[in-house]
């Protein structure tokens, strides 16, 4: 399956019923365990996950081997690598989102280390080359919660070869999740202004999939 594709196909309405590329775990700053979450994931009927733990893919390597242990037609989320990492971008500290990279790269293994990297690794440029090197995908997440508006920050990615940009998001933190229309709108136009993909995701950190 092609996650390039994938991400082709997102709309606002996506999240969080039908796909969820961003959520944490107890391995980072989340509350659920790892396998609860993927069974929340099913449950709900999400076609496609991707847990996002700070510098950390245990998550991921936990349902991984459990589902290779069930391996059923009982499951039947998608699920893919994922980590998210930060970074320098602009003189900014900010979130850069990986997707379907080879766990085992030695491109990414610095960030995986269950904290933020220093010096040049630091630096979004590098970040997003090493992200390409172990072949996967790069996404700046939540673009407007920085310091630097988020058209400089998305266009300076753009310029750095950036994949995506995390467009669907709930700026809002309602207690029910939902798109934050007006920013993300205008997120999504300078976005496709640059030719980059399209994530979402709740960035849930709680105990339900449905909520930040």
């Amino acid at each position: 399956m092609d996650l390039k594709r994938v991400f082709q196909n997102i709309s606002r309405t996506s999240c969080p019923y039908d796909m969820n590329f961003h959520c944490h775990t107890k391995y980072s700053d989340g509350s659920l365990d790892p396998i609860d979450l993927y069974i929340q994931a099913n449950t709900l009927g999400l076609s496609h996950i991707a847990v996002t733990d700070h510098h950390s893919i245990q998550a991921y390597l936990d349902i991984y081997g459990f589902l290779k242990i069930n391996n059923n037609k009982i499951y039947k989320t998608k699920l893919w690598s994922g980590v998210e990492i930060t970074s320098l971008l602009n003189n900014c500290l900010v979130h850069i989102l990986a997707f379907n990279f080879d766990v085992e790269s030695k491109y990414l293994s610095p960030y995986l280390l269950n904290n933020s990297v220093k010096g040049d690794l630091l630096e979004a440029s590098n970040v997003i080359k090493n992200i390409k090197k172990a072949n996967g995908l790069s996404f700046l997440a939540h673009p407007a919660r920085y310091r630097i508006p988020y058209t400089n920050l998305i266009n300076e990615a753009a310029i750095l070869g950036i994949d995506g940009v995390e467009v669907w998001y709930d700026y809002d933190r309602k207690s029910e999740w939902k798109v934050s229309t007006f920013v993300c709108e205008s997120i999504e136009k300078i976005v496709n202004k640059n030719n980059l993909l399209i994530s979402c995701g709740t960035d849930t950190h709680g105990i339900s999939l449905l909520k930040r």
